[in-house]
């Protein structure tokens, strides 16, 4: 499959679901960030996040977020100091709600409608961190090409912290509930890169069920994660392996008897 087709494929999908996670928000977030100290890192999940956040020194720092969504990660993250932050993502809906809360925010940031893998080079050398989150990997077939961008990107030990679902998660991608009788049918394969698609819709805010257009994800083990990062010149700083969920949901992610997310924290050689 044409990797441009995949990108249109999933911005019209996102610029769908966007729609469906603005309905749930119901204008919590414009409301939020006209208060100074607002922040969306307010789940239980990133406490951790935050404790790890406080340990690198953003002040002054120019930040950029790959796959931003609606930019309230990165405007969230600009409460640590930053002086300059910018996003991307490829859904207009997302960019154009997170262009809102940057202006009732007052903060400085600019945000980008663009597909990653196309970023100019104008942006290249620019950046001192970069932070992907949640949900981000699984929309590229080869991550050698995403990292060779955000190796651009960044500056000479400049730095990535990836906050992401572990792997070893989507092994259960297809089970609800851990009572009900499961085959080996029911488990994700390991090893197999898809594509897959999200025929319900990729509403997770408001777990809206809903006829979806298609999308476009592919699965990426934890050594293709890790080649890719050696093989675009960054050297690894910290790994850490958690086994707490980054969604409050369902089954098995409340046994916290396997990886479920990790943080991955990176420097540009």
């Amino acid at each position: 499959m044409d990797i441009n087709n995949i990108i249109e494929i999933n911005r019209e999908a996102w610029n769908e679901a966007v729609c469906y996670h603005q309905k749930a928000r119901n204008n919590s977030l414009q409301e939020g960030f006209k208060n100074p100290e607002f922040t969306t890192f307010n789940r239980n999940c990133d406490k951790y996040l935050l404790a790890y956040i406080n340990n690198i020194n953003l002040k002054g720092k120019t930040i950029a977020q790959l796959q931003c969504n609606n930019g309230r990660e990165l405007l969230s993250l600009l409460r640590f100091g930053a002086s300059k932050a910018i996003g991307f993502d490829i859904s207009d809906i997302a960019i154009s709600e997170a262009k809102e809360l940057n202006e009732i925010s007052k903060q400085n940031a600019e945000f980008i409608r663009k597909d990653i893998l196309e970023i100019e080079p104008k942006y290249f050398n620019m950046f001192d961190f970069i932070y992907i989150s949640e949900g981000s990997l699984q929309w590229f077939p080869e991550l050698d090409d995403y990292f060779k961008i955000v190796s651009s990107l960044l500056k000479d030990n400049g730095q990535i912290l990836i906050y992401e679902m572990h792997p070893f998660a989507y092994f259960f991608e297809q089970i609800d509930d851990l009572n009900k009788e499961i085959t080996l049918d029911d488990f994700t394969s390991y090893f197999e890169k898809g594509p897959y698609s999200y025929d319900s819709g990729l509403d997770y805010v408001g777990q809206t069920n809903y006829k979806a257009k298609p999308c476009c994800w592919f699965f990426h083990k934890l050594s293709d994660i890790i080649n890719s990062f050696i093989k675009n010149n960054i050297e690894i700083i910290d790994f850490k392996e958690l086994n707490f969920e980054m969604a409050d949901n369902q089954g098995i992610k409340h046994l916290k008897k396997f990886p479920l997310s990790y943080i991955l924290n990176g420097k540009k050689k």
